[in-house]
């Protein structure tokens, strides 16, 4: 508040002004920082919460990790026609790659690319409770490593071969447009939507996929929280959530697709690896021993596991974080003990393979360099077949290689039974930025769980 008295007034007259000073509405913001689940990571982003002075927020961002990679854009009206109602829209790219192994070189499995975009509304019905609305369109592409799933056929075409990569997995490459429409119901109560300490959080949503385009299912979530301080700076906090995703496909698409499904594990149930908890096709290599003896490997090591996500889900949390000093308090340290429990199930039984040592299944025809198939005869003579003979002539046999090692296929892990963690972990405020360490210990795990001691997190932003 100022006050001045005017040049040349009566000198009881004064004027009274409010000095305004106008804050910076634009935002740049350069993160890094490094995941024990995803490595390097690295995002820019770019704010603009005044755009053309009309209060709007215009956004756009670039993100990398080791395993995504992401463009975006999305503006907001904050107040469409002068009322309390939210409008925007959101565009974007999004570079996956699924990365489930266990103590394998077989890093990735599929590559998926999503391009798309959402209109989105939101409104406030009363002082607790606000509705959400959606509309998507989302293109995606799912594709393998040709040089190690793909073999040449007899017609000389490349094709996903379902021996080296799975026939869960050959089924989910290709194209297919997504237009969805959804809503969610959010109630809260919390003191404070960043660090809450009391309060209690719902939120309801459904998103129906099926408004024209290739894929059609329902999908439902839930999820509520519950924070309160029991005595002292003690914060303590109850986590719930589940979901389902029903195929609407028909008789012959009644399973929901391999990349609309659920995954759970790391970060969202500590003790487990990312996709650590739920089905999996497991492949164990058959070994044969110096007698001729053919039996199943015992060493897990050698095996091969694929998360193929579930349709159902459910994970709770149980947390306690600890106040410490003020020494501690102010270096930005906040220590919590935490139980973990959650499951995921309901998917079909995939076609799953048996193939022991000398099944024909593992072989595939050695082809010349037009593509044609070749037969040998007892003297070695080799002679290629011509397109389209179906046999080799008499005395001859058709020249074949053996694609892969033999193996035996399994489903595991696709139950509802309850995994259970426990565990302690740390938020530091540290001056590279946020850093979050957690040590936890899978109490109960399903057969082909793959659970996870240690994992952190650092980044920041400059």
């Amino acid at each position: 508040l100022e006050i001045t008295q005017e040049q040349g007034s009566a000198p009881d007259r004064v004027v009274l002004g409010v000095a305004v000073e106008e804050r910076a509405t634009g935002e740049l913001q350069v993160s890094g920082g490094y995941s024990s689940e995803e490595g390097l990571i690295g995002s820019l982003s770019i704010r603009q919460r005044n755009f053309r002075g009309l209060g709007q927020e215009l956004r756009s961002s670039i993100s990398y990790s080791g395993y995504s990679k992401s463009v975006e854009l999305g503006f907001t009206e904050p107040a469409l026609f002068d009322r309390n109602i939210a409008v925007g829209f959101d565009l974007y790219r999004r570079d996956y790659s699924s990365y489930y192994t266990f103590e394998d070189e077989r890093q990735d499995t599929y590559q998926q690319v999503s391009t798309g975009g959402q209109l989105r509304a939101g409104l406030p019905l009363n002082e607790h409770v606000s509705l959400a609305l959606r509309y998507g369109l989302v293109f995606d592409d799912v594709s393998l490593d040709e040089t190690l799933y793909y073999t040449t056929n007899e017609d000389g075409v490349s094709a996903c071969d379902p021996i080296l990569a799975g026939r869960y997995l050959c089924d989910a490459i290709g194209s297919r447009l997504t237009s969805s429409v959804g809503y969610s119901l959010l109630y809260s109560t919390l003191n404070n939507s960043v660090r809450p300490s009391r309060g209690e959080r719902v939120l309801f949503s459904q998103d129906f996929a099926g408004l024209g385009g290739d894929t059609k299912y329902l999908r439902t979530r839930i999820s509520a929280d519950k924070y309160w301080q029991p005595f002292g700076q003690f914060i303590f906090s109850l986590h719930a959530e589940g979901g389902a995703i029903l195929g609407l496909g028909g008789a012959g698409d009644a399973d929901v697709r391999l990349t609309d499904r659920f995954f759970l594990g790391s970060p969202q149930l500590r003790g487990f690896d990312i996709r650590g908890v739920g089905p999996r096709v497991q492949r164990i290599p058959y070994l044969t021993d110096e007698d001729g003896n053919v039996s199943l490997s015992s060493d897990r090591s050698e095996y091969t596991e694929d998360s193929i996500g579930g349709r159902y889900y459910y994970l709770g949390r149980a947390e306690l974080e600890i106040p410490l000093g003020r020494g501690a308090r102010d270096l930005g340290l906040r220590p919590s003990i935490f139980a973990d429990i959650g499951a995921l199930w309901g998917v079909a039984t995939p076609t799953l393979y048996d193939l022991p040592p000398d099944s024909e299944g593992l072989l595939r025809p050695q082809l010349d360099s037009e593509g044609l198939r070749q037969c040998i005869t007892g003297a070695g003579v080799i002679s290629s077949l011509p397109a389209d003979a179906e046999t080799c002539p008499t005395g001859s046999t058709l020249v074949t290689y053996q694609v892969t090692n033999p193996f035996r296929e399994f489903l595991v892990g696709n139950s509802p039974r309850p995994r259970l963690s426990i565990g302690i972990g740390v938020n530091w405020n540290s001056p590279f930025g946020p850093f979050r360490i957690d040590v936890a210990h899978a109490l109960l795990a399903a057969e082909g769980d793959d659970t996870k001691l240690f994992t952190f997190n650092i980044g920041t932003a400059f």
